[in-house]
């Protein structure tokens, strides 16, 4: 009995070790307020996704206002981490590199980038895990103007940034025909704006897929800008509940 005790302890002592030598614990914070969260004077609730070392995504929930939380990363390879507002809107990213000191604030300056390099986790994880994600992040710059999709296919296929990796403007957006209010953006660095039933509004969008808020309304405008053809989309729906 002695024995088999002793067994089960040492195999016990070895699976913590391997669990030391292959895995890091670290806490991820959110710092930032929402400015949706902010316009409604209530906080919202998160999804945060993040790469889990075999080639999938782990995810778990952060409760309404909750703002950091506690995860198991692998230690020997880039974790790329984002947090969704409401499980969909524009995310919050980080980075955890190996050797890096264990607390990684999430940022909307870097969700794009995190964006990126997570949904193209699937296609080729080990490219991914071997990113060095602060280099990339100084030599792209903002990846809202950029191809996103030419960046991702390079990385992939171990080629690293493309030197002719294009980079575009601002778009310049007019608004008609909404409803009057004041207009909330997701992203931290747009501006909210007033108008009055069919005035026009001019904004300069990055691409993609960003939202406005008419909290009194209770409404969302979606605009979709495709940088690269120089046009976008529009649509107005009910606002998100949370």
């Amino acid at each position: 009995m002695r024995v088999v005790f002793c067994c089960l302890l040492l195999i016990l002592c070895i699976g913590c070790e391997a669990n030391v030598l292959h895995e890091q614990r670290i806490t991820v914070t959110l710092q930032e307020s929402h400015p949706w969260g902010e316009a409604s004077h209530r906080p919202l609730w998160h999804t945060l996704v993040y790469t889990n070392g075999e080639g999938d995504r782990s995810s778990m929930h952060l409760t309404e206002g909750q703002k950091s939380a506690t995860l198991t990363v692998p230690r020997d390879s880039l974790t790329v981490l984002c947090a969704y507002p409401l499980s969909y809107l524009y995310p919050y990213g980080g980075f955890y590199h190996p050797g890096a000191d264990d607390s990684v604030t999430l940022t909307q300056e870097q969700g794009e980038l995190a964006k990126l390099l997570l949904d193209s986790y699937q296609f080729n994880p080990e490219a991914v895990e071997h990113i060095n994600a602060t280099y990339l992040a100084d030599e792209v710059g903002d990846a809202t103007l950029l191809d996103g999709n030419a960046l991702v296919v390079s990385l992939l296929n171990g080629e690293g940034i493309p030197s002719n990796l294009s980079h575009y403007e601002k778009l310049e957006v007019v608004v008609s025909d909404i409803p009057s209010g004041y207009w909330v953006p997701e992203r931290l660095n747009q501006e909210p704006f007033w108008n009055r039933w069919g005035e026009a509004i001019s904004l300069e969008l990055e691409g993609g897929l960003q939202r406005f808020l008419n909290r009194e309304s209770s409404l969302c405008l979606s605009l979709y800008v495709d940088l690269k053809k120089g046009e976008y989309l529009s649509s107005l729906s009910n606002a998100p509940p949370w």
